[in-house]
């Protein structure tokens, strides 16, 4: 067991904490606040009292405290995991360094001696934090492994924590460290990659599912397009059929001069006409050919036939052929879905709401323009809070959401702009 001086080991205690909570901070994207600075003199002070249990009071005190921060518990949870198992890489990856200070004859037992060992351990456990959180970054671990959705990551970081920390333990236990110090490295590197296996194919599981999911719906709304489509055609026949015996009727009437017989049969026709022409096929669906990618023509089906059940006047435009999104489509499906929701959300309680869809082929990108009559006062600032909605028992994460995709994309670009009527939305993905 080594020895460090009580003052410069509760130091070093405090820069552990700072390094942990700068990774969890990161992770769970909680901005820096006095609220941090209070966890992180409560983390100190609790790792101090009772240091064999410091991991998991760690983690019940984050939960804890940040749980009224994060509306999603599920991404809560898996940050709070995730950076308690950096920490714990960290330090058992650090703690070899007494090797070192034993091979040199630099005693930890001075004062000198106990600040440059914990110096040396910061600075690699900052080394280590730091890289991590760079894969993590670079392999945009978050979205790709749907770590805010994703029980199961939480399931198998749990796992490895637990499997490492109880392992650490036994060889602490019996102070056997310096003499397996490479199997303690081979251990943690078969887990790591143990647990990404297992990941992985449960993620290609979920994916696989998702993608039956929404086979399953684009059959359902292609069904249902069709169907429209037979009933209007029906619509037609009959219409055909009343418009040459309204016209030939017309004709009888001309030759009889009866100029007000005439009028009257006219504006009976027009709106005849009219109450064909104002179906779903013919105003909503009408562009719908030029959309050529089987799922957005899906989610486009599904969400103008919502628009048109819940009685909101709205205009779809797609003058050109439009056949690939550019960016993955499960995300454009997505992200379209969320707009399109909150505009319908939006207007659905209005006395005359309206919303505006337009898809617009460039030679250079590829826009979506989706606009919406708005009676919320809330600016754009203000709606984009994680947590903002202007409905009970939902956590309104929309907008949020739709930035989180916009990160993934340096082609996607999303604009906002709202006023007194109208709140605009802009989609623009380059070529």
């Amino acid at each position: 067991m080594i020895y460090v001086d009580p003052i410069v080991y509760e130091i070093g205690l405090f820069f552990s904490c700072l390094i942990f909570l700068f990774v969890f901070s990161h992770l769970a994207h909680i901005s820096k606040n006095y609220f941090l600075g209070i966890t992180l003199i409560l983390l100190v002070v609790l790792d101090f009292l009772l240091p064999n249990y410091g991991y998991f009071i760690n983690i019940a005190v984050l939960f804890l405290l940040f749980q009224w921060h994060n509306k999603d518990k599920l991404l809560l949870i898996n940050s709070i995991l995730l950076s308690s198992l950096i920490k714990l890489i960290s330090e058992t990856l650090a703690n070899p360094i007494i090797i070192l200070f034993d091979n040199q004859n630099i005693s930890t037992k001075t004062v000198w001696g106990s600040i440059l060992f914990i110096i040396v351990n910061l600075l690699v456990q900052l080394a280590i934090s730091i890289t991590l959180i760079y894969l993590y970054e670079k392999f945009n671990i978050e979205e790709n492994w749907n770590i805010a959705k994703s029980a199961l990551f939480g399931l198998l970081i749990g796992y490895l924590f637990i499997v490492i920390f109880l392992f650490m333990r036994i060889i602490q236990h019996y102070q056997a460290y310096s003499d397996l110090i490479s199997s303690i490295m081979l251990f943690i590197l078969i887990q790591c990659i143990f647990i990404v296996i297992i990941f992985l194919k449960g993620n290609q599981t979920q994916r696989q599912t998702y993608t039956r999911e929404l086979t399953k719906e684009q059959l359902k709304n292609l069904k249902m397009y069709t169907d429209q489509l037979e009933h209007d055609q029906i619509k037609l026949r009959g219409f055909e059929r009343n418009y040459k015996g309204t016209i030939a009727g017309l004709k009888e009437i001309a030759k009889t001069g009866d100029f007000q017989q005439m009028q009257t049969s006219l504006g009976t026709l027009e709106d005849y006409s009219n109450s064909y022409f104002d179906n779903i096929s013919m105003q909503l669906f009408k562009d719908l050919n030029n959309v050529q990618n089987p799922y957005l023509k899906s989610l486009l089906i599904s969400k103008l036939t919502l628009i048109h059940q819940n009685q909101i006047e709205c205009h779809f435009e797609c003058r050109d052929v439009v056949s690939d999104g550019f960016i993955n489509i499960f995300d454009l499906v997505r992200l379209l879905g969320i707009s399109i929701d909150n505009a319908i959300e939006a207007t659905k309680k209005q006395t005359n709401g309206e919303i505006q869809i337009a898809i617009i082929e460039e030679t250079a990108q590829l826009s979506f323009v989706i606009n919406n009559t708005t009676s919320n006062q809330a600016d754009v600032t203000e709606m984009m809070q994680e947590g903002f909605t202007t409905k009970k028992h939902h956590s309104g994460l929309g907008l949020v959401n739709v930035q989180d995709i916009k990160r993934k994309y340096p082609n996607l670009f999303v604009q906002y702009r709202k006023n007194n009527q109208w709140f605009n939305l802009s989609i623009v993905i380059t070529k």
